[in-house]
């Protein structure tokens, strides 16, 4: 009897113990299992063009969840299946998965009027654990632009292009929702807490889809009628750095991003590295003026080749000496005479002869360095140490040999000479929102010598190497290369790059083009033959679609 009496003694001690020590421990524990939280995931921020046209905009989505373990997963199954066109068997495996309990999203980012008739059916049947989430999916309806606005994951975390340089602001902040869920597992209450999510911004580009879409199908025509490994042409509003269109070829053309391969969506302009050649020549004699030791009038002894310590220099074609004007080295671009203006009016004597007046003049234009274009994955060029240049090393720099820049660098400088000597960052992106975006900029010339340069380049247009980049109605200044390319370590005789770097219209520029042609097939290999004609098409279409008025007499 007193045994008894123990027990029970024990028994209702513990009752006390769990009902009055033990209450709010438990309590919590019974909450924990049956609060649920699901996030609320922002709305990512548009991308549009110029113009307001849509690149990358988010649609109304819905991911189906359930609450796991559920009655009936086979059931469930065979529905969600049925209505979403999914295989039953991958749809049950994750219902009925044993790892898994509490809140799962079963199928993220379905077509919302077929999740809307899913959930139609499911009350009909009276099948319950089945929740259905508003969210949104990314998707591109330019057809266009691939490469420059990139793509997001499932998460809706960008990946590349502007989505992943932008992504944080694209992105906004995620909320939330805390539910609690009955004891049986098959209903689900209001929720008790809600985090709001917060919007993320939307991008307006500089990019004009019309103009973009254009020169993507230029660039492709013009590989394939010169036979070239690539095309690659930029375009740049002169007045702010803001790119207008940028494409290669290879490139995307009208598939998705996920459809295209790595090559298709690489952005040339920005992440590959050439020698410039000839565009590089205004450098010297930009330089040069600017330090008053040249004039356009400034005239030289030109010979057919040069020696510099053990550099040996030729110009393209073998001619006898000349009597060349500065303005003359331009047009008919001269390396010997793009050498004599650096080796004798921008170097020292004796043993300081080796450019220190050029020198900071590549530091100034920032090559070597990146331009913080607003995409990933910028090459930032390639400048020898001033400390490791000899003195030939004058004897190739200033005619575009052993140095290496991106499209987007070459572009940039010539965007600087066509905005009378005021240099802006590149960029794509101008507001976020109603904001605009803050630009870099900053003086590198005076006036006075981009006038005097953009005269010159005028002339190489009107009778020199770039007679084929002439626009009729437009004044146009500009400059040809054909560079050759290092095959095996050394100057290939076989393998060369056609460039043509200019704007228009030459006395009030707009529009700054850039064209690279890699390795032309063929006779036709030159800067003026191949990359000069597609300057004149590109930059035609992009001043009809800015709405630049032709001048009479031109």
């Amino acid at each position: 009897m007193l045994g008894c009496l123990g027990l029970l003694a024990v028994a209702a001690g513990r009752a006390v113990y769990l009902q009055v020590f033990s209450h709010d421990r438990y309590q919590a524990q019974a909450a924990a299992e049956h609060r649920s939280e699901v996030t609320l995931h922002a709305s990512r921020g548009d991308i549009v063009d110029r113009a307001g046209r849509p690149l990358a905009v988010s649609e109304r989505a819905t991911t189906v969840g359930a609450y796991v373990p559920l009655a009936d997963p086979a059931a469930v199954a065979k529905a969600i299946a049925t209505a979403l066109d999914l295989e039953p068997e991958s749809v049950y495996a994750r219902l009925a998965d044993p790892d898994l309990s509490g809140h799962i999203d079963v199928v993220r980012q379905a077509d919302a009027d077929a999740a809307d008739a899913l959930e139609q059916d499911l009350t009909a049947k009276d099948i319950a654990g089945v929740t259905f989430r508003d969210e949104e999916r990314r998707v591109y309806p330019a057809a266009t632009a691939t490469a420059l606005t990139g793509v997001v994951d499932i998460e809706g975390k960008g990946l590349a292009g502007l989505e992943l340089s932008y992504d944080e602001r694209l992105r906004g902040r995620d909320g939330s929702e805390i539910f609690v869920q009955s004891a049986d597992g098959d209903l689900t209450l209001s929720p008790i807490e809600v985090d709001a999510p917060k919007p993320g911004g939307r991008l307006e580009t500089t990019i004009d889809l019309e103009l973009q879409g254009a020169i993507e199908r230029l660039a492709e025509r013009a590989r394939t009628e010169t036979g070239a490994i690539t095309v690659t042409i930029v375009q740049v509003d002169s007045r702010t750095g803001g790119v207008l269109a940028m494409a290669s070829a290879p490139g995307a053309g009208e598939k998705r991003y996920g459809d295209a391969t790595d090559d298709e969506v690489r952005i040339r302009a920005v992440t590959d590295q050439y020698e410039p050649g000839s565009t590089f020549k205004v450098v010297p004699v930009a330089a040069a003026l600017d330090l008053r030791r040249i004039s356009p009038r400034t005239t030289f002894e030109v010979p057919s080749c040069i020696t510099l310590y053990d550099r040996r220099i030729c110009d393209a074609d073998p001619h006898p000496t000349y009597t060349l004007t500065v303005a003359d080295i331009l047009r008919v671009s001269s390396n010997v005479g793009a050498v004599k203006i650096a080796y004798e009016k921008l170097s020292g004597t004796g043993e300081a002869d080796k450019g220190q007046y050029f020198a900071p003049y590549l530091d100034l234009f920032g090559f070597g360095k990146p331009t913080g274009i607003d995409l990933p994955g910028e090459a930032p060029g390639q400048v020898p140490p001033y400390d490791e240049w000899s003195g030939a090393t004058i004897g190739n720099i200033p005619f575009g040999q052993g140095i290496a820049t991106s499209p987007i660098q070459l572009a940039a400088l010539y965007a600087m000479l066509a905005n009378n000597g005021v240099w802006n960052r590149p960029h794509l992106v101008s507001r976020i929102d109603d904001t605009p975006v803050d630009i870099e900029r900053r003086r590198m010339l005076p006036k006075r010598v981009t006038r005097d340069l953009t005269r010159m380049l005028e002339d190489v247009v009107r009778g020199g190497t770039g007679a084929a980049a002439a626009i009729p109605g437009y004044r146009v200044a500009g400059k040809t290369s054909t560079t050759q390319k290092v095959v095996d370590g050394a100057y290939s005789e076989e393998d060369y790059i056609a460039f043509f770097a200019g704007y228009a219209p030459s006395r009030a520029p707009r529009v700054v083009t850039l064209v690279i042609v890699d390795d032309p097939d063929g006779d036709r290999y030159h800067g003026g033959e191949v990359a000069a004609p597609i300057f004149a098409e590109a930059t035609a279409k992009a001043l009809q679609v800015l709405g630049v008025p032709r001048q009479k007499g031109l």
